[in-house]
């Protein structure tokens, strides 16, 4: 299963959870797992932008275009910013939610591993992405990198691996770079949800598309008008459309993320979890809420 191109594995969880999932839980729990799936948004919609910015700027991609885009997103949402505090702990649980695919699928054998996927496997993009956190800022990332158990020597190489990925991302961005007035403004548009009102409202209310849209206007010039649409697709998915300069963000990929964080989770964590969330003070998490193995 891949998050950001969805199979058929992934799209029958969906259909089978209906909400149903969510009877039961606290109204606290409840709202811990909106917030897993709110912060798997904000990372999807950075990393959907990435793929936009190459699609419309015609930029060239060396290797994968999906751990190209990946990168981008963890250096824009590295970047200082009055919300650090939240696009910092977004990228932690964006690497937790990962994690948890990858020990869903451990299980099913080797035949069910998507190796011909345009993505990297689910447990590769979890460690690339504490890779680059630690990179950035080894002082507010390292607990994070050791609860991966990333070794010191590993966690020292990320600081190389942040700073190219950094570097190639502004060489190749620069000609496009905002110098005295914005290109053409990127329109959001929140379709009806129907059963995902609860997430749809969860989006506006955090304006997550409007900020992402407001970060790439604040940057880029782009060519032509831009589409940011969230909408029921059938399926959990989040994608660029470029025939038609869309980019998608689909209501059933929050209620799957907040039912990962409810059965996987919370479910195999549980108190210990929450209470390690709870007890956050520093200006990003001191590390995962729980420590893979």
């Amino acid at each position: 299963m891949n998050i950001r191109t969805w199979g058929t594995a992934l799209c029958i969880g969906a259909a089978m959870s209906s909400g149903a999932i969510a009877q039961g839980y606290s109204d606290e729990d409840l709202a811990w797992a909106m917030e897993f799936a709110m912060h798997d948004a904000m990372f999807t919609m950075y990393h959907e932008t990435g793929h936009m910015l190459i699609g419309e700027l015609n930029l060239p991609v060396l290797g994968k275009e999906e751990d190209a885009a990946d990168a981008l997103a963890a250096i824009m949402m590295l970047a200082p910013n009055d919300d650090e505090i939240e696009r910092h702990n977004a990228l932690i649980d964006a690497a937790d939610g990962w994690y948890f695919q990858a020990v869903n699928s451990t299980g099913e054998g080797i035949e069910s591993l998507s190796y011909y996927s345009d993505h990297s496997l689910d447990i590769q993009r979890a460690y690339a992405m504490v890779c680059m956190m630690v990179g950035n800022d080894p002082e507010s990332f390292a607990e994070t990198a050791d609860a991966y158990e990333m070794d010191a020597d590993r966690q020292e190489g990320c600081a190389y691996t942040y700073a190219q990925a950094e570097e190639s991302w502004t060489r190749v961005l620069e000609e496009h770079a905002v110098v005295d007035e914005p290109g053409v403004a990127i329109e959001v548009i929140y379709e009806d949800a129907g059963d995902y009102q609860e997430f749809a409202d969860e989006l506006m209310s955090r304006q997550l598309l409007e900020n992402t849209a407001d970060l790439v206007m604040g940057r880029y010039v782009l060519p032509g008008p831009v589409v940011f649409r969230a909408m029921q697709c059938g399926e959990a998915n989040a994608y660029y459309y470029p025939g038609e300069s869309e980019v998608v963000y689909c209501y059933e990929l929050a209620e799957y993320m907040r039912d990962l964080y409810l059965t996987d989770i919370l479910g195999a964590y549980g108190d210990e979890y929450v209470e390690e969330e709870e007890a956050e003070e520093a200006p990003t998490r001191s590390g995962n809420r729980f420590t893979p193995s």
